[in-house]
């Protein structure tokens, strides 16, 4: 039996599946997402994480490390259907037999829980949750994070021979699971849309961050060398290409201008051709004098991009696509001033000239437009950032949006 917190009988024990375990040692958004939720609940609630990978120096009892299962009880049927389904190359009885071994994983964990959790939530990616709905009892809530059928098409992966079979199975998980949660009402009318279904049990409920501490908040120094912050991804969804081009205009002008570009090099595809970062900068930037200004820092970790954040002039956020975007609610958190591109959950997270600037869609010119515009007028940045912090703190602190789940998850307790 795994060693399970001891729990009040007021309270749920709810169980949350995610990737990797903990954050700093597993950067992603749906870590992120459980590690606020789960910092604003205090002890409201009994949080049991079950994550595929563990840091071993994270070990506690209500983090479950999934990998301790993987060779458990694989009997002879199991192992001699996975290589049928190599041996086939059919990626449609692969893509199954994967769902069916990782549901296997957390059903045996949860199976083995001296006290059983009332309530398990799960990422909708891949669609585990259409399978696992069948091995547990307990009710499963279907969390929104990025749709196949928007993200993968945003990455052009919509050829890749999985695309339609993993949009299949999230469909069916989504329209199958007792709840559903959404970070934000665009995603949730585009899969209501996408699938046909009413969802009618369905909520937005936000991500949250914590208050930023007073040491990382956002200053701004006029004797400071001008810059422009980008914390995401080098690939087409983030808009890396769309803040590439619209740097060098406002380089052009602003002879100072510098950026620093935070994340991982994945590259995108311009004009029918793959293009890495500096690939990129060498085709599309001419000017020597404006690549010597573009910093490319690759991944950094959460300490060091709360440095950034602090100094950085301008932040911002052009992504094509976002269903809510963790990296700007930490952006505004901090009191960033901060340049969005109003698509997906951004619209919803921002109030235009309140705590931030939109730019018009797909328009590097706009986007360059807004960052001379800060940085030529330092008491709209001062209102923005002060504004930014007020409101994250009202809508978006842990506390606020674990009590809005907490509430939630009653509710399809109830159904």
């Amino acid at each position: 039996m795994i060693n399970n917190i001891v729990c009040a009988t007021n309270k749920l024990n709810v169980g949350y599946v995610s990737p990797g375990w903990p954050l700093s040692s597993t950067p992603n958004g749906i870590v992120a997402y459980i590690e606020n939720l789960l910092l604003g609940m205090g002890n409201k609630a009994n949080p049991i994480v079950f994550a595929n990978t563990v840091d071993e120096s994270c070990i506690q009892k209500n983090i479950i490390n999934l990998s301790q299962f993987n060779n458990l009880d694989k009997s002879f049927l199991s192992s001699l259907l996975d290589k049928i389904s190599f041996n086939l190359n059919s990626s449609t009885i692969s893509y199954k037999r994967n769902l069916t071994n990782n549901a296997k994983l957390i059903s045996t964990a949860i199976n083995q829980l001296e006290t059983p959790i009332n309530i398990l939530e799960i990422e909708e990616s891949f669609g585990l949750a259409s399978v696992l709905a069948r091995k547990i009892k307990t009710p499963i809530v279907t969390r929104l994070h990025g749709p196949w059928f928007l993200v993968g098409k945003a990455l052009n992966l919509d050829k890749e021979k999985d695309f339609n079979c993993r949009i299949f199975y999230e469909g069916k998980a989504i329209a199958e699971s007792l709840g559903l949660t959404s970070p934000s009402n665009d995603v949730l009318e585009k899969v209501r849309d996408f699938y046909n279904i009413e969802l009618k049990h369905a909520q937005v409920i936000p991500n949250s961050v914590p208050e930023v501490d007073l040491e990382h908040l956002w200053q701004h120094n006029l004797n400071s060398t001008p810059s422009v912050l980008f914390v995401g991804r080098f690939d087409s969804v983030k808009g890396a290409d769309l803040l590439l081009d619209a740097f060098r205009l406002a380089a052009l002008s602003n002879q100072d201008l510098e950026l620093i570009f935070v994340g991982p090099d994945q590259g995108l595809t311009k004009q029918n051709r793959n293009f890495n970062f500096n690939e990129y900068v060498n085709e599309f930037i001419p000017e020597s004098n404006i690549r010597d200004r573009i910093k490319f820092l690759g991944y950094c970790g959460i300490h060091k991009i709360k440095e950034l954040r602090k100094y950085a002039t301008v932040t911002v956020v052009c992504s094509r696509y976002e269903t809510f975007s963790i990296s700007l609610l930490e952006a505004l958190s901090a009191g960033c001033p901060t340049v969005v591109m109003p698509v997906g959950g951004p619209k919803e997270i921002i109030t235009n000239n309140y705590n931030g600037l939109f730019t018009e869609v797909e328009s590097p010119e706009s986007i360059a437009e807004a960052i001379l515009k800060l940085i030529d007028n330092p008491e709209i940045m001062r209102r923005l950032s002060s504004n930014a912090i007020l409101d994250a703190k009202a809508r978006f602190s842990p506390e606020t949006v674990s009590n809005q789940t907490l509430q939630y998850y009653q509710k399809v307790l109830e159904i």
